[in-house]
């Protein structure tokens, strides 16, 4: 299962999965490695510092495999996450 989430410049991503500050997310865009992605969780938004982006085939469909480490996720971002879940928290 994953958790939708939105990003400040108006794209989608979904949250498969959150490790500590590692998170995995699926998009349908790239960003490389290096680049910050902003998401909105909880109203406020929380940045994404990109490791690695791989592009994945999935039923015809061009979709990415972005991993990365939250830089600045709050308590209470970090609870709405566990709270939705479906996500897969370790």
């Amino acid at each position: 299962m994953s958790v939708p989430l939105e990003l400040v410049n108006g794209r989608s991503a979904l949250l498969v999965t959150l490790s500590g500050d590692h998170v995995t997310l699926h998009a349908d865009f790239a960003s490389p490695p290096g680049s910050v992605l902003e998401v909105r969780i909880a109203g406020a938004s929380a940045r994404v510092k990109v490791k690695s982006c791989r592009r994945v085939e999935h039923d015809s469909e061009t979709r990415f495999t972005i991993e990365g480490r939250f830089q600045n996720l709050s308590r209470a971002q970090r609870q709405a996450l566990e709270s939705a879940h479906s996500v897969n928290i370790s």
